[in-house]
């Protein structure tokens, strides 16, 4: 009669130790796939980051060029005559809406950075 127990209790307490090494198994397996998308998530950052400080350099850059443009503009315009003034006038038509362009790409770019960092920061947690 108590043969029978024990062997039963073995039986149960082996699916149990099978069950927690399986378990275990998962869990290994579990761990080193979130270790793998923590890593892809650091590249993402990374390359997000310099992404950002490749953008902030782009826009200082394009705006010293205009603020350039700007000056070499206003020369032409103290030393043209009439007929060139309308030329001048249309450098300086163009140069806004070039400005204008580039505010605008900044800022969209700018803004899907952030959903990404957003996403990535919602993905972590």
């Amino acid at each position: 009669m108590f043969g029978k127990k024990w062997k039963t209790l073995e039986a149960s307490l082996q699916t149990m130790h099978d069950q927690i090494e399986a378990l275990r198994s998962d869990l290994a397996v579990r761990t080193h796939d979130i270790e793998a998308i923590r890593s892809q998530i650091r590249t993402i950052e990374d390359r997000l980051s310099n992404a950002d400080a490749r953008v902030t350099q782009m826009t200082t850059e394009i705006t010293n060029q205009l603020h350039e443009l700007n000056s070499e503009i206003e020369h032409l315009a103290s030393n043209t005559d009439a007929a060139s003034a309308q030329a001048v006038a249309d450098l300086r038509t163009n140069q806004v809406r070039i400005a204008s362009e580039q505010a605008r790409y900044a800022i969209t770019l700018r803004q899907d950075l952030a959903e990404l960092a957003e996403l990535l920061r919602r993905t972590r947690g």
